[in-house]
């Protein structure tokens, strides 16, 4: 085996040492002009520099627009995760908007409480798709 072979190999396994496991808990009130939204599809990720993003959970928004997403990665450095939620308030009908909001770094290893996520606000960043 090559020196530059043993060299990756041997980087790899300290990278994956280096490694630690951390989480959040993320939960909220989904609503949209001042009424709660349900059935919004909610997406816990870690964001990742150097490959695809993690999906770290996923749930729907119950009857009453809550959620409560729990995730954990094993990450060099700090993760930094994100909520990203797919709705229609405020659309055509056909279109969905997809809006994502950063989750602090203090709040790693916590419980990350967004009350209400009032979706009629656009946020930086949005998309909107359509059928």
């Amino acid at each position: 085996m090559s020196r530059l072979a043993i060299f990756l190999l041997l980087s790899l396994a300290v990278f994956e040492v280096s490694a630690k496991l951390q989480n959040v808990t993320v939960k909220g009130i989904a609503v949209c002009n001042k009424r709660r939204v349900a059935n919004a599809h909610v997406v816990l990720i870690d964001k990742d520099t150097l490959d695809p993003n993690d999906e770290l959970a996923q749930i729907h928004t119950n009857k009453e627009g809550e959620f409560e997403l729990f995730g954990e990665e094993d990450e060099i450095g700090k993760i930094e995760p994100f909520v990203r939620i797919h709705h229609n308030c405020n659309t055509k009908p056909g279109c969905e908007r997809v809006s994502e909001y950063q989750i602090p770094q203090e709040k790693i290893g916590e419980v990350y409480d967004m009350t209400y996520v009032t979706l009629d606000i656009i946020v930086h960043g949005e998309k909107t798709k359509c059928n």
